[in-house]
């Protein structure tokens, strides 16, 4: 027979990676809403910064970059080439790999979103360190980017 399960709000709150997920969704909610007026979700300034980083990525070491699933990369390069953003190259199709570069606009828009996203670091705390402390804890969790498109969450 079952036995019933009890949890209380302490215990809830006790596991480290589940306050983890909430708190990462709580920051997205939040940095959306800085976000907003620049007409930029947060995954789009993340594809952004990205391409910033590491200009001429393929859809595939973009998504794992960002995080994402790659079947949802698809929409998401759509979108921002579509606003004349980024450049999706010439040489598309079934087969080839094209390299994705961020256009003079994409590097504007990015200009004036990546102050109020590192702007977020004083959410940890006044000191510097603090938020820097925090992406040590944090980064490990990661893992590799540089692994396979299909292993992104």
């Amino acid at each position: 027979m079952p036995r019933e399960f009890a949890a209380t709000r302490d215990d809830v709150d006790a596991i480290a990676a589940w306050t983890v997920i909430r708190a990462a969704r709580a920051l997205a909610r939040r940095l959306a809403t800085e976000l907003e007026p620049l007409d930029l979700t947060p995954v789009e300034f993340g594809v952004l910064v990205q391409l910033a980083a590491a200009d001429g990525l393929s859809q595939a070491e973009l998504a794992r970059a960002v995080g994402v699933r790659p079947q949802s990369m698809t929409s998401l390069v759509t979108g921002l080439h579509d606003r004349g953003l980024l450049d999706r190259g010439t040489e598309r199709g079934r087969g080839r790999q094209s390299r994705i570069h961020l256009t003079g606009a994409g590097r504007d828009l990015l200009g004036r979103a990546y102050p109020l996203v590192h702007a977020s670091n004083r959410w940890f705390g006044d000191d510097p360190a603090q938020s820097d402390a925090l992406v040590a804890t944090l980064r490990p969790l990661l893992g590799d980017t540089a692994g396979s498109a299909d292993t992104v969450p």
